[in-house]
């Protein structure tokens, strides 16, 4: 396979993920009001992290063994640090406003690839995430609540988050995407055991059993995920990640009976424009 084709199929294995993953958050935010964030952190990880071990055990491979220790460590406490500064940032602002500015993850993710991987800078990929970003911004219409202090956690967060994607790109020239996710988990689950057990709630069974699919599911696409750094570049796969609005909103519209407006077709309709252009254009090249 050359180059092309496997950025290309990098790109599809993005959108693969960031589907996957709105159907597993959507199962993980409808529990979080139930359950508390500390105890939907904590299963939600363990219900990622046994499935993977298990398959990693399967192929024989060992998560834990890298030369990169430090690096991987170092992410994944980045990773925590992000996590939570959203979490700050939903409890100062509104929902809709933190999602905005979570989305100009994208926006930092090029100049960091360029800056720190040395990737080469196309306009075409600036642009796609300038007009999918657009098309966030038509679809949710922050209000004025956007030039909230509380915001600041937000964008601390969405700069994290894009150091985090770099970061993963580096490690994937020598790490399997079983180490990488191994670290990331493994200290995920030893910052809920810092936070403690003691607001955690009684499960019950068909709960339970929601948040096990919803776990697999988001093991699925963290691993769809990594596995695509793995084909392409950071930069490339950038827009990608907007392509989230798409089983959003269809979500909506099962689960809620939500049907989108004109403002949230518009926004799909930017967001797709942005992604077929990406992928033409890797078509075109030679």
């Amino acid at each position: 396979m050359n180059s092309v084709s496997k950025k290309k199929l990098g790109y599809v294995f993005v959108v693969v993920s960031v589907c996957l993953y709105s159907f597993s958050d959507a199962i993980m935010k409808y529990f979080i009001q139930s359950y508390g964030v500390n105890q939907i952190v904590f299963l939600r990880t363990m219900c990622r992290f046994i499935p993977l071990m298990c398959f990693a055990y399967y192929k024989k491979i060992n998560p834990a063994q890298t030369k990169r220790v430090g690096e991987n460590i170092f992410r994944s406490v980045l990773a925590c640090f992000g996590t939570y500064a959203f979490m700050a940032a939903y409890e100062y602002a509104s929902m809709v406003d933190v999602i905005v500015v979570g989305y100009t993850t994208a926006i930092f993710v090029i100049p960091l690839s360029v800056l720190l991987l040395n990737e080469k800078f196309y306009v075409r990929d600036a642009v796609a995430v300038v007009v999918g970003f657009f098309g966030i911004l038509l679809a949710f219409r922050p209000g004025i609540g956007i030039f909230q202090f509380g915001i600041l956690f937000a964008v601390i967060g969405a700069v994290i988050s894009a150091l985090n994607q770099v970061i993963i790109k580096r490690l994937s020239f020598t790490d399997s995407e079983f180490t990488i996710i191994f670290y990331h988990h493994v200290t995920l689950l030893l910052s809920s055991v810092v936070l403690g057990f003691s607001g955690f709630s009684k499960l019950f069974f068909a709960d339970t059993v929601y948040i096990i699919i919803g776990g697999i599911i988001g093991a699925i696409a963290q691993y769809c995920m990594i596995h695509a750094f793995k084909l392409s570049t950071s930069s490339h796969l950038a827009s990608a990640t907007y392509t989230m609005l798409i089983p959003a909103t269809i979500l909506d519209f099962v689960i809620y009976d939500k049907v989108p407006d004109f403002f949230i077709i518009g926004g799909l309709i930017l967001i797709s424009l942005g992604s077929f252009w990406v992928i033409s254009a890797r078509s075109r090249q030679k």
